[in-house]
């Protein structure tokens, strides 16, 4: 596995694991998960990247109609919490307008329920089923509805990839941050697709893309950047690569598609204040000092002390007085033929 390397050596001595950008527009391959490169050492104790890596096998698994090896996609509840909570029903106005009250709607990868339930009361008195694979942020989601007084949603733990309703059974499906989790987006789409009737409509909302707009920059806090594009390589089992929407919701059998894109945060908006940036690195160190820092180090991203330093780095970012932090994210639509 590449490493991070000693991060207190001298700049041209610091792997920092984003010594190639990961989107390189020279050489697409760049973006290779784990395991991806060759190491060889040219001084002790500092590895260091082969000029050429090796191709990805599982590079057309996108387009697969059958799953390949995927590692169940993990995240710390208190992240959930923090971070899709704060999502709400704007996540999915680009679906709005085709949305009508009576609809039966299905959300793929529903989370904690904070959209399903903004989705519920644009389709009421239609039914919205929210389906996640995570218990605990069902529980979540069922408590929120309650709390918000709303009775025409449900969820319920189930596998996008087998999703346990007949044929025909909704009017709408939504996904928001689902597909780039996958090892086979195709084979869900294709999935879900079987599941609607005649005419209905998907609205999906992907963060794939790898690409950050953060400023300040420095090497920790690209190494941070990294380790995200790192983690979901190595659930999927191919490179953390931007979907191509239109394609996959073709390839699925959607008779007419449509995309759009915008920039966001994991949580919302861009950030772009005192508060947001430090919001933001606060819901990094969460990350950090759970799940994906603990997966760093048991595959040789990192080591402790250099996830130590870029916890330092992000608190030192969220506080400067002019930070900002948005990465990209994109919409796309897909129709059912009569």
């Amino acid at each position: 596995m590449p490493q991070i390397g000693p991060l207190s050596a001298p700049d041209e001595e610091i792997e920092c694991l984003v010594e190639r950008s990961a989107l390189s527009s020279s050489n697409k391959r760049t973006q290779a998960p784990m395991g991806a490169y060759r190491r060889r050492s040219h001084e002790p104790g500092i590895d260091q990247r082969a000029e050429t890596p090796e191709p990805h096998p599982l590079g057309d698994a996108e387009m697969s109609d059958t799953p390949r090896i995927e590692r169940p996609y993990q995240i710390d509840d208190q992240w959930s919490r923090a971070v899709f909570l704060r999502r709400t029903g704007q996540v999915a106005s680009f679906l709005a307008p085709h949305l009508r009250a009576g609809m039966r709607l299905i959300d793929c990868g529903c989370g904690p329920g904070s959209i399903t339930i903004d989705l519920a009361r644009i389709v009421a008195p239609g039914e919205v089923v929210g389906i996640d694979r995570r218990q605990a942020s069902l529980s979540d989601a069922r408590t929120f509805a309650r709390e918000r007084g709303v009775a025409n949603v449900a969820f319920e733990v189930a596998n996008v990839y087998q999703l346990p309703f007949p044929d025909r059974s909704f009017d709408a499906a939504f996904a928001c941050a689902l597909l780039q989790h996958l090892a086979a987006p195709l084979a869900a789409l294709k999935e879900i697709r079987r599941v609607l009737k005649p005419g209905g409509v998907i609205g999906i909302v992907d963060g794939s893309s790898t690409i950050t707009f953060r400023y300040p920059r420095n090497r920790l806090l690209e190494a941070w950047d990294r380790l995200r594009a790192l983690q979901r390589a190595y659930n999927t089992g191919r490179p953390a690569e931007p979907l191509q929407l239109r394609t996959l919701l073709r390839g699925a059998g959607f008779a007419r598609t449509q995309a759009s894109g915008t920039l966001t945060t994991e949580a919302g908006p861009p950030a772009g204040s005192s508060e947001e940036t430090r919001k933001a690195a606060e819901n990094d160190l969460i990350r950090l000092r759970g799940v994906l820092g603990g997966l760093a180090v048991a595959q040789g991203w990192a080591t402790q002390a250099e996830l130590e330093q870029i916890a330092e780095a992000l608190i030192a970012w969220g506080e400067d007085a002019d930070a900002f932090y948005a990465r990209p994210s994109f919409t796309a639509i897909g129709w059912v033929s009569e």
